[in-house]
């Protein structure tokens, strides 16, 4: 195998490849990228038997092969090399890499031993990549932690996308907090589907296929492999088994409250960030809503600290209780003003942005004692 790459683009693609791949693997091998150069196109994979990523380079393959070489290596390497064209050239025993004056030699392994690759399913339409790596990267925040996510719980730990019509819709929950974000979608044919993928693998996907439209290929059951792919990236994910739970019975409803309290989300996220400077873990802040202000309070063992925020607020004296790294991350992602629907001291809140009908979040409260 020969092949003529820029230095840039060599490096960009092994450092990304290398990233998916386990630091600890089963079998050596799977530490590995592989190249494959054909008459008219190089392509750079990686694989672990739950995620794979298939690069296609921008290089000219002089001669085509194939050739297996460690991913880490790969990576150092090609970032050592000095800016300018790059020499590939293997064989069965080792990979030499050059470019003027440097000149790298790797050993390479049995490509017959590494596993295929799965085929990625047919895309069922079209969204857009930066608005998609924002959605899954926040939702993924209110995913159930993996180490937390055993048996019955196993669909908790991952973001669920469903598209239907021309919506695709992204939800996650860890069971106290909820989030949704709604998103344009532009199906091919029928297009609708649902995927749930680990929310760590998700999120490090969509900030690789960011940056244009992403193509989205559903898995056809449970368990099965999807994928998202762009015209220079396939990544291909296996699903959760377990389903994602049902959780829209648990949007509460505005039209049962007993009011809501309309604030600038930029002020109330940094009210609560402020009153968790003086609180432990697992200790709640106050929000106390009122006529025309909330006051959201933190304090333990003889520090406080507190912010009045003006607001348009429709009850008096109700006050409730959050873990404040909940509360502040479904308030993160709103521009403007944000209304927060209240029912009781006791049931969860429902959270809307007041200019954008894209987002819904709920955060349960803290029982206050």
């Amino acid at each position: 195998m020969k092949l003529r790459i820029d230095q840039k683009q060599l490096a960009e693609a092994a450092r990304r490849a290398h990233r998916r791949l386990p630091n600890n693997p089963s079998m050596p091998i799977l530490a590995g990228v592989l190249i494959e150069a054909t008459e008219d196109a190089v392509t750079l994979s990686g694989f672990d038997y739950e995620t794979s990523t298939r690069a296609l380079l921008d290089a000219e393959p002089l001669e085509p092969g194939l050739t297996l070489v460690s991913g880490r290596l790969l990576a150092d390497v090609a970032s050592a090399l000095p800016t300018g064209p790059v020499d590939v050239v293997a064989d069965e025993r080792e990979m030499t890499v050059s470019a003027p004056g440097t000149t790298f030699t790797l050993p390479t392994m049995a490509t017959g031993d590494y596993p295929a690759l799965p085929t990625p399913p047919g895309p069922a339409g079209t969204v857009d990549g930066d608005a998609l790596a924002a959605a899954v990267g926040h939702a993924a925040q209110c995913a159930l932690p993996v180490k937390e996510a055993a048996g019955s719980l196993a669909g908790f730990m991952g973001v669920h996308v469903e598209a239907s019509g021309d919506r695709l819709v992204v939800s996650a929950t860890d069971r106290y907090r909820i989030v949704r974000r709604t998103l344009p979608w532009q199906p091919d044919g029928e297009g609708d589907g649902e995927l749930l993928i680990p929310a760590n693998e998700f999120a490090a996907t969509v900030k690789q296929t960011a940056g244009g439209a992403v193509r989205i290929g559903f898995a056809d059951t449970s368990g099965a492999v999807a994928s998202l792919a762009t015209d220079k990236l396939t990544v291909t994910g296996r699903t959760i088994a377990n389903g994602f739970p049902a959780i829209d019975r648990f949007f509460p409803d505005p039209d049962t409250a007993a009011g809501s309290a309309l604030v600038e989300a930029a002020e109330l996220l940094a009210a609560v960030k402020r009153a968790a400077l003086v609180i432990e873990e697992k200790v709640p802040v106050t929000a106390a809503f009122d006529d025309g202000k909330v006051t959201v309070r933190g304090g333990v063992d003889g520090q406080r600290g507190s912010s009045e925020l003006d607001a348009d607020c429709d009850v008096t004296d109700f006050e409730m209780a959050f873990n404040p790294d909940y509360l502040a991350s479904l308030i993160a992602p709103i521009e403007g003003a944000v209304r927060i629907w209240l029912f009781t001291p006791n049931k969860p809140v429902l959270i809307q942005p007041v200019d954008d009908d894209t987002y819904r979040a709920v955060c349960m409260p803290v029982r206050l004692k």
